[in-house]
C-alpha cells in the first residue's frame, strides 16, 4: 500500500546547491568563570555539584582571534552553551553560533555547531547549518 502525504506536506524541486570551500587559521579564547576572574567569557548557570560535572551547564560568548598574540583581531564570537552529559566520564555537549563580527565579508554571517568533548580524547564538533555566507553550510572531515 502506497504511503499518501498528509494535507500539510509539499515536496519540490529545490535550487542546486554549490560546494564552496572556506578554510580558516583561528583561534578561540575561553576564559573560566571564578571569584578572581574579571574577563571571564563564560559562566556556570547550573551546578548540581555531581560526579564528572554531570549536569553542570554553561553559557559562554567566547571570543574568536585571527592570533595569539596581544594585537590579535576579534573575527567572531562563539555564543551558545555546554553541558555535562557523563554520568561515567567527563562528558560535555558544545551547542554554539559562530557569528563573525569583523568588517570582511563575513560579517553577519554565521556556522551553527554542534559536537562532544571527551575528556583528553579526540573530538570533533559538526557544522551542522549557516547563515548569509556560510548559507547551507556542512563539515566534511578530511580524508
Amino acid at each position: 500500500m502506497a504511503a499518501t502525504n498528509p494535507s500539510y506536506y509539499q515536496s519540490g524541486a529545490c535550487q542546486e546547491i554549490r560546494h564552496k570551500e572556506h578554510l580558516f587559521h583561528l583561534y578561540m579564547n575561553q576564559v573560566f568563570d571564578g571569584k578572581l576572574v574579571t574577563n571571564a567569557n563564560q559562566l556556570a548557570i547550573v551546578t548540581p555539584g555531581l560526579p564528572n560535572s554531570f549536569g553542570v551547564t554553561i553559557a559562554n560568548d567566547w571570543t574568536i582571534l585571527d592570533g595569539l598574540g596581544a594585537d590579535a583581531n576579534l573575527v567572531a564570537r562563539a555564543r551558545g552553551m555546554h553541558m555535562g552529559v557523563g554520568k561515567a566520564d567527563m562528558s560535555w555537549l558544545f551547542c554554539h553560533t559562530i557569528l563573525f563580527a569583523d568588517t570582511s565579508r563575513f560579517k553577519g554571517s554565521s556556522l551553527k555547531v554542534l559536537g562532544d568533548f571527551v575528556g583528553d580524547k579526540d573530538s570533533e564538533w559538526a557544522i551542522v547549518g549557516g547563515t548569509g555566507e556560510f548559507a547551507y553550510a556542512e563539515y566534511s572531515s578530511p580524508k
